[in-house]
């Protein structure tokens, strides 16, 4: 081998072992439970910490997820949970909820509630280091306090 390409190709190869793991994707799973209950819907979201670079997410179905990240590094997640809504089948139906709940003292007109997993739920938006390759999170949300 001629001297003059024996550096570029150490560099090279030095710059090769620095990278392995760069550009190897994040692979998250895990199960998402409120209240100690599996969340039968929902959505899961990585966001990155600083604000740089793409986010990342994936469905919640029975209280499993998983999600593929370009990129590792510290992330939000911010967890939403929902759930099917039986509408009334007649508008004096949804009246008579709607009394009922006022009665109750709740004034907002919402008979039932499509979320089940409220944005400030204790362990929602929380930070976790996402690293290269597969991974298992777990998040048991509680009611905020």
């Amino acid at each position: 081998m001629k001297p003059t390409l024996f550096l570029p190709i150490a560099i090279l190869s030095t710059l090769a072992l620095l990278c392995s793991g760069c550009g190897q994707p994040v692979v998250v799973s895990g199960q998402v439970t409120y209240d100690g209950k599996p969340v039968e819907e929902g959505s899961i979201n990585f966001l990155p910490e600083d604000g740089q670079g793409p986010t990342c997410g994936g469905s919640i179905t029975d209280g499993r997820y998983e999600a593929t990240c370009p990129v590792p590094g510290r992330k939000i997640v911010q967890i939403v949970g929902i759930k099917k809504i039986n509408f009334a089948p007649s508008s004096e139906e949804m009246a008579r909820a709607a009394e009922r709940a006022a009665a109750a003292g709740d004034a907002t007109g919402i008979v039932e509630r499509a979320d089940v997993v409220p944005p400030n739920a204790q362990g929602n938006n929380t930070v976790v280091e996402l690293k290269a390759g597969r991974q298992q999170l777990d998040f048991d949300l509680r009611r905020p306090q």
